[in-house]
């Protein structure tokens, strides 16, 4: 055939492709609002670059990491999980420049590789939400993604939650392309479960739900469900085995992903601060400072203890001297163990000694991580934040959204690839009730929670418009001639 016959047939087969994937006018216009959309989306987070006036504590802890491996240097730090740290050097490199600069007012490489990992999780919020109920879902997802303050103000800074949303969002959708799909297909799954525990590792937990859900769909058989079940999960803990090993290695002790976690486990689990980080600290800052002045450490300690120069007087949020002073009551042990003896004793004591006091504080703070937004993270100076993300915003899109979750749960309660990633995402949350949350953690769950949102409010809306439209049928087949 001539190679103009070739591309007109091809171009004839295009064609065809688009009328079967779009055969009405009206997919075409919500496409078209899509792309709209997106656009937006894209603009108000350019604008948005260079407008931070403040680095954060965990925005070092990414960026160090991320030069130490432009160096090919050891990581610095295991308090943050590696993903983002080599997302930024990836990128780095790409730019041909050898330092991240970590710094107010920054346009540098890392927040321009924030802003395409934006546009991805609104492309693939799009297309999960289109596959799963069509193209208003879609545009609705879209359109609270890409208006969402929170999410808008994130691109300006160093943090994991733009990687933190697109890796999730990731898992679920190769899981749901793969379960049904061979073998390979469900390794392709694993590895990007996997990738996306190298992001966050708490997002292993969402890996134990979907493997209980493929179990529990029997699929094609109980036999062979189990062991595709089993398959996924290996192959997901084959990818972060690698990082555990170096990061036990390094650390002197067995570090999965991070080794944050006894810290946080602490703060999140002392009930006399109700779970809060700043609580915690304002609850305890005068028994360190008496514990210390009564103790009166020497030099040696100090060091041991890495005590700053003055335990009474430490900045807000600061749980240095709090550490400090718990080391100091497990004499012999790091810093590591004796935050995890203190976690185990708050679980011990708390959880089981007044298990009333303590669920109703992990019902409060996972109130007040999902009621309300991230701040935006910049300062007002003298260590305060001024919230430059709208409370009534929030409060409006998360009751859209999680109207929309309780619609699809009602109306989609067979769908596998509906209900298995809910729980998934309602089974990380509650883990991290257990541990120092913030409103900041929720921003890498919103994309999912307005996709899964925006998918049970389209679907509700087609139930009931397929309901009035069987209930005019009877009424216009009585109608005489």
């Amino acid at each position: 055939m001539p190679s103009r016959l070739r591309g007109i047939a091809s171009r004839e087969q295009r064609n065809a492709l688009l009328a079967r994937a779009l055969p009405r006018r009206s997919d075409w216009i919500a496409l078209a609002l899509i792309a709209i959309m997106i656009v937006a989306g894209t603009v108000l987070r350019v604008h948005v670059i260079g407008s931070n006036d403040r680095v954060s504590t965990d925005e070092g802890g990414y960026v160090a990491n991320a030069n130490q491996i432009l160096r090919d240097h050891p990581i610095a730090t295991f308090k943050w999980a590696p993903g983002t740290s080599l997302m930024f050097a990836a990128a780095a490199i790409l730019r041909g420049t050898s330092h991240i600069s970590l710094s107010v007012h920054s346009h540098g490489v890392a927040q321009y590789a924030q802003l395409l990992v934006e546009i991805a999780t609104l492309v693939l919020v799009a297309i999960l939400a289109w596959i799963l109920a069509g193209p208003w879902a879609a545009l609705i997802a879209v359109a609270l993604m890409a208006t969402y303050e929170p999410l808008i103000d994130i691109t300006r800074t160093y943090l994991s939650e733009p990687l933190g949303a697109l890796a999730l969002l990731s898992m679920v959708v190769s899981i749901c392309w793969a379960r049904k799909r061979d073998l390979h297909a469900l390794v392709i799954a694993g590895v990007i479960a996997g990738l996306a525990g190298l992001v966050r590792e708490d997002y292993a937990v969402a890996v134990g739900v979907i493997m209980l859900g493929m179990l529990a769909s029997g699929f094609p058989s109980r036999r062979a469900a189990l062991g595709r079940a089993l398959l996924y999960g290996v192959t997901a803990l084959v990818v972060v085995t690698p990082f555990v090993v170096y990061a036990s290695i390094r650390t002197h002790r067995f570090t999965p992903i991070v080794d944050a976690g006894p810290h946080a486990l602490f703060l999140g689990t002392y009930l006399p601060g109700g779970g809060n980080q700043f609580i915690d600290l304002q609850v305890t800052d005068k028994q360190v400072c008496n514990y210390f002045n009564a103790r009166r450490p020497d030099a040696a300690e100090r060091a041991l203890l890495s005590l700053p120069k003055d335990w009474c007087h430490i900045p807000p949020g600061d749980a240095q001297g709090l550490f400090a002073m718990i080391q100091a009551q497990h004499p012999g042990e790091s810093n590591q163990q004796a935050a995890q003896d203190a976690a185990f004793h708050n679980l011990d004591h708390y959880m089981l000694g007044n298990p009333l006091s303590f669920a109703h504080m992990l019902i409060k703070k996972a109130w007040n991580m999902w009621s309300y937004p991230w701040s935006g993270g910049n300062s007002v100076g003298g260590g305060g934040l001024a919230r430059t993300t709208s409370l009534l915003q929030h409060q409006i899109y998360s009751v859209i959204a999680w109207l929309g979750i309780l619609l699809g749960l009602v109306l989609l309660r067979r769908r596998w690839a509906y209900v298995v990633p809910v729980i998934a995402l309602l089974a990380i949350a509650w883990l991290n009730t257990f541990f120092a949350i913030t409103p900041r953690d929720n921003v890498r769950f919103m994309p999912f929670v307005f996709t899964f949102g925006a998918i049970g409010l389209a679907t509700a809306a087609q139930a009931i418009a397929r309901r009035y439209a069987a209930r005019r049928a009877p009424s216009s087949s009585a109608a005489p001639a």
